[in-house]
C-alpha cells in the first residue's frame, strides 16, 4: 500500500490519541474501588473543595499556539490504493453480530447519540452548577473504537469533563482536552464545541490496567492540555498543567484553579456493565465559584458535595436532581438546558481539503497515477473515499486553488480579508461560568 501523509485529521493507521482523565484521591482508609470489569463498577471522581484551591499556584504554562500547530493536533495520513478486506466482511463470515465499530469502519454514519446537560445559578449569583447525563454519548464513542472496559471508563470521564467545560461558550468556540501520560493507553483526546457536539479517541483503545492512574501513567512529562479555538481568533489559547493524580476530575480542577483562576469542584461517574460488556451509566457535574462568593456559600457547597453519594432518587430527571442537591440552601434557579451529542465533522469535503493541502505537485501525481483516495477518520473510525473526478473538480474550483497554493484550510486565511477582522484570544481567567 502506498501511504501519503495528510493534514486535517485523517489517517490510514491508528495514531496516538489523547485521553484526559481526572480522579480524586480516596480518603485515608477508604476501600479501593472494584476492578473495571466488575459488574456495576462505578468510578466517582470528586475533587476536594478546600479554601487553598482559591489560592492554588503551580507550574501552568499558558501559550497561544499557532494555527498550524492547532490544526495538527491529531496526526493524519491517508492510504492511497487498494484497501484491505473490512472487519465487517470478516464478521459476516464468522456469523458474529455486527458491532458499532464495524458499521463505522464500513463508511456508514451512525445516528448521533444524545444526552442532557442543565445549568443552575445560586440566588446571589456566586455559585454555578452544571450537570449532565451522557450514557448514550459515551457508549457510542467507546463502541466506535472498540474500547476495553478500563479505557471506556477513562475516555468517558474525559469526554464528559470536556462537555462540562464547553457548555455556555461562545458560538463557534471549540474546546479540546488532551491527556498525555506514560501509561499503556497513550494519549487521550476529547473535543466539544459550544453546541456540545462531542467526539474523542484513545491512543490504545484495547489497553488495560488495574486503575485509571496506572492506565494513563504519571510522571514528569505527564500533562493535561486544554486548547480553546475560534474561527475568528488570531490564534488559539492553550493552557497546560502537570497531571497530579491521573484520575481526571481533580486534574481538571487543578487546571481551572491555576490557569483560569477559577475555584471549582467536579464529579465524573462512569459505570461499566460487564454482563452487557458496555457502558452502563455515565454522568457528571461541575461546580464553580463566581466573583463575590463568600465562605458561607463555600461551606454549604462542601456539605452538599460530601452528601451527594447519599442523594436519593426523586421525581426530577437525574441532571436536575444533581443540580438541586448541590444547590440546597443556595436558592438555585434553572438557567439553561442543552443537548449533548456524539458527532464528528468528518466529510468528503474535508477530505478533499486535506488532499489539496498536500500541494499541487502531489495532487497532480495522484491524478497522473490514477490513484483513488481512501482514508479513515481517527475521531470516529469512519472510512471515506474520493474518486479522481472529485479530486480534479475540487482542485479546479476557486476554493481548491487557494488550498493548493497556500496549503492551509482555516477561516483565518480563507475567509477574513484583514487582521482587523480577527479577535484576540481570551485572557486567562476570562471564562464565563454563568
Amino acid at each position: 500500500l502506498k501511504r501519503v501523509e495528510l493534514k486535517g485529521g485523517w489517517t490510514g493507521r491508528r495514531c496516538s490519541p489523547v485521553m484526559m482523565a481526572l480522579a480524586l484521591p480516596r480518603a485515608p482508609g477508604a476501600a479501593a474501588p472494584p476492578a473495571c470489569g466488575q459488574r456495576g463498577h462505578a468510578v466517582v471522581e470528586r475533587s476536594r473543595w478546600p479554601s487553598s484551591v482559591v489560592a492554588a499556584r503551580g507550574s501552568t504554562a499558558a501559550s497561544a499556539a499557532s494555527s498550524a500547530a492547532a490544526a495538527s493536533a491529531v496526526a493524519a495520513a491517508a492510504v492511497i490504493g487498494r484497501a484491505r478486506r473490512s472487519r465487517r466482511e470478516m464478521t459476516r463470515r464468522r456469523g458474529v453480530p455486527e458491532k458499532a465499530a464495524d458499521r463505522v469502519a464500513s463508511g456508514a454514519a451512525p445516528a448521533a447519540a444524545e444526552g442532557r446537560l442543565v445549568r443552575y445559578l445560586s440566588g446571589d449569583g456566586t455559585v454555578s452548577v452544571r450537570a449532565l447525563v451522557a450514557t448514550d454519548v459515551v457508549r457510542q464513542v467507546c463502541e466506535q473504537h472498540d474500547c476495553s472496559a478500563a479505557v471506556s471508563v477513562a475516555l468517558g470521564r474525559a469526554l464528559m469533563g470536556t462537555a462540562l467545560l464547553a457548555s455556555g461558550r461562545d458560538t463557534g468556540e471549540t474546546m479540546q482536552m488532551r491527556i498525555e501520560g506514560t501509561g499503556p493507553v497513550g494519549t487521550i483526546i476529547t473535543e466539544a464545541n459550544a453546541s456540545l457536539e462531542c467526539r474523542g479517541f484513545a491512543g490504545n483503545p484495547q489497553a488495560d490496567a488495574p486503575t485509571i492512574p496506572e492506565l494513563i501513567g504519571l510522571g514528569e512529562d505527564a500533562t493535561l492540555r486544554l486548547s480553546r479555538t475560534h474561527p475568528y481568533w488570531k490564534s488559539p489559547y492553550t493552557g497546560t498543567s502537570l497531571l497530579k493524580t491521573g484520575e481526571i476530575a481533580e486534574d481538571i480542577v487543578q487546571y481551572l484553579a491555576m490557569s483560569e483562576q477559577t475555584p471549582a469542584s467536579m464529579g465524573l461517574n462512569v459505570q461499566w456493565d460487564s454482563e452487557a460488556n458496555r457502558i452502563g451509566h455515565a454522568e457528571g457535574w461541575l461546580v464553580t465559584l463566581l466573583p463575590g462568593w463568600d465562605k458561607s456559600s463555600v461551606g454549604v457547597v462542601e456539605a452538599n458535595i460530601a452528601s451527594i453519594l447519599r442523594m436519593e432518587d426523586g421525581k426530577d430527571p437525574r441532571p436536575e436532581a444533581i443540580c438541586k442537591h448541590l444547590m440546597s440552601e443556595l436558592l438555585g434557579t434553572f438557567q439553561a438546558e442543552e443537548t449533548v451529542r456524539c458527532r464528528c465533522n468528518c466529510s468528503t469535503s474535508r477530505l478533499l481539503t486535506a488532499v489539496m493541502m498536500l500541494g499541487k505537485m502531489e495532487v497532480l501525481r495522484i491524478l497522473r497515477d490514477k490513484e483513488d483516495v481512501d482514508a479513515r477518520c481517527d475521531w470516529c473510525g469512519r472510512r471515506l473515499s474520493l474518486t479522481l473526478d472529485e479530486i480534479r473538480e475540487h482542485m479546479n474550483s476557486d476554493k481548491g486553488k487557494v488550498e493548493v497554493e497556500l496549503k492551509v484550510a482555516s477561516p483565518r486565511q480563507l475567509k477574513l480579508k484583514s487582521d482587523e477582522e480577527l479577535m484576540e484570544a481570551p485572557e486567562p481567567g476570562s471564562l464565563d461560568w454563568h
